[in-house]
């Protein structure tokens, strides 16, 4: 046989792609936890609307509850967005912090030297999974929902002002977590620590800047947090004290680019 029969196709990113792909397939946690992320998103959304339903028709809903509390009928329905990131985030974190805990990313870096083929195909791939399971499930939670509101004459559509836009910008606000997520795993190379970071940075920053800081100060810098940007886009009004959606977007997408940046730079530089 000749030498060019024997030769070896080269790493592309394609290639790095499918195998990322078989990776996430293949193990059965994963498989659990997208299942259960989609569960959690469309049951959270069908309770908060039968719940919230006669108190939004009527007017009393209590404005001064818990952050991710929805004020609107389509937010009703999206209520389970603020607990499906959790899900979501730690998802990323195992995703790319499992190989540094048994070695095997040791293995990926030998069949790919360039290692940052690696990220943009964890990425990719991470990122299209999520994004069309939560688009999926995000339009089963709003119509089922809607379900529930309809008996109260306050059903949204989306051809309504802004909810198209809200129900579409959930899931990419869910992948986007997933994404700083594994760019934080990358990054630290810690499972522990990583899901700390992502469930504080998505959860409890925004509460926290605002309970520590005097009032013009937290006034400025929250709309800027990334869970405060997210919220700006996915609302189908405008809230007080937040961006409007386009900056929101904007600033949530200039988080990533950085945070992926900065884990393209740690793996260039750093040791398996």
């Amino acid at each position: 046989m000749t030498a060019a029969t024997l030769s070896v196709p080269g790493v592309s990113l394609s290639r790095a792609i499918h195998a990322e792909w078989i990776k996430l397939r293949s193990v059965r946690s994963t498989t659990v936890a997208l299942l259960l992320s989609v569960i959690v998103l469309i049951g959270v959304g069908l309770i908060a609307a039968s719940s919230m339903a006669e108190p939004l028709a009527t007017g009393t809903l209590e404005t001064d509850g818990p952050p991710f509390q929805p004020t609107t009928a389509t937010g009703a329905t999206l209520g389970g967005v603020p607990f499906a990131q959790l899900l979501i985030g730690a998802l990323g974190v195992l995703y790319v912090s499992v190989e540094y805990s048994t070695g095997m990313i040791r293995a990926t870096f030998s069949a790919v030297p360039r290692r940052l083929p690696v990220l943009w195909a964890k990425c990719i791939v991470f990122a299209g999974v999520v994004f069309a399971l939560m688009l999926v499930s995000t339009l089963v939670a709003f119509f089922a929902g809607s379900a529930f509101l309809a008996a109260y004459d306050i059903a949204p559509s989306l051809s309504d002002p802004g909810v198209l836009r809200a129900v579409v910008a959930a899931p990419v606000y869910l992948t986007g977590v997933g994404v700083m997520a594994i760019a934080l795993a990358a990054l630290m190379r810690s499972t522990a620590l990583a899901v700390s970071v992502v469930s504080f940075v998505v959860f409890l920053l925004d509460s926290l800047v605002g309970m520590l800081l005097p009032g013009e100060i937290a006034d400025v810098i929250t709309p800027y947090l990334p869970s405060t940007a997210g919220k700006a886009f996915m609302s189908e009004v405008q809230v007080d004290g937040v961006l409007s959606p386009l900056p929101g977007f904007l600033v949530f997408c200039a988080y990533l680019v950085v945070l992926v940046g900065f884990a393209a730079y740690a793996l260039h530089r750093r040791d398996a």
